[in-house]
């Protein structure tokens, strides 16, 4: 039997060195805004294997009857550009490896793995075709990096490349909140194996607002969340000055 479930992809918990949020504050907080996954995925620098096996067993300890968490790992590159989140069972990879050595051997211990953030540091640059046979999807709205509206440009590259799109937080705190989703379609229970099988599957779709990311991507939708974003930045930007004139000796 098929069971439609809401994800929320690419949180970070207190277990990465930039994170904020414990894993049982994050099990409360997405089981309160409606989801029944979170894609777990901390940062590679300052694990070991040893601290990979104790977090794994955290996040199924923090899990709940309503909600899962699934533990992964997000792998940077030799230069921290190219990030990859990697789910599924297999051990810690290591860090700061070359990307497509990195997915191939994802993928031959039968792993599943994102392609994150590509407009961050003109990771995009850096595609090499060889990885199409072992990514699942590319973010093509990352909420950190690319605000409230989702990156053309990278829907753009999807298309392009024939990626799935998907949608993500790249939550540490709770600013990074936005009602981004994957709809994964499970094959049985709520089961860590069974969100592993719908993402390598490409059983999932990307939502945002509740609707199809695409509807958002172009058209009357996306204007209206670029102008908000642009609106939404620029107020940023004015606090900033604020606060640095504030601070300012007289």
């Amino acid at each position: 039997m098929i069971r439609s479930v809401r994800a929320a992809a690419h949180v970070h918990s207190d277990w990465s060195d930039d994170g904020s949020r414990s894993l049982a504050d994050i099990a409360r907080t997405f089981a309160l805004l409606g989801c029944d996954v979170v894609l777990m995925s901390e940062h590679s620098r300052g694990f070991t294997a040893a601290k990979w096996d104790e977090y794994a067993a955290a996040c199924q300890q923090a899990s709940t009857g309503r909600l899962l968490l699934v533990p992964g790992i997000e792998y940077g590159d030799d230069d921290d550009t190219v990030h990859t989140p990697v789910w599924g069972p297999v051990p810690l990879l290591g860090d700061r490896r070359p990307t497509g050595e990195l997915l191939a051997a994802a993928h031959a211990a039968g792993g599943v793995a994102m392609w994150a953030h590509p407009w961050r540091r003109d990771a995009w640059r850096r595609f090499d075709p060889g990885w199409l046979g072992y990514l699942a999807a590319v973010e093509v709205w990352n909420r950190k990096y690319d605000g409230i509206a989702p990156n053309r440009d990278a829907t753009a590259l999807a298309a392009r490349t024939g990626l799935r799109p998907a949608v993500a937080l790249d939550f540490h705190t709770r600013r990074q909140l936005f009602p981004l989703t994957l709809r994964l379609d499970l094959d049985g229970g709520l089961s860590r194996p069974a969100v592993w099988a719908a993402l390598a599957g490409g059983r999932f779709t990307a939502r945002a607002l509740g609707l199809p990311v695409g509807t958002l991507t172009h058209g009357p939708g996306g204007a209206a969340l670029r102008g908000l974003d642009r609106a939404r930045r620029a107020a940023v930007r004015r606090a900033a000055v604020r606060r640095a004139a504030g601070r300012a000796p007289r």
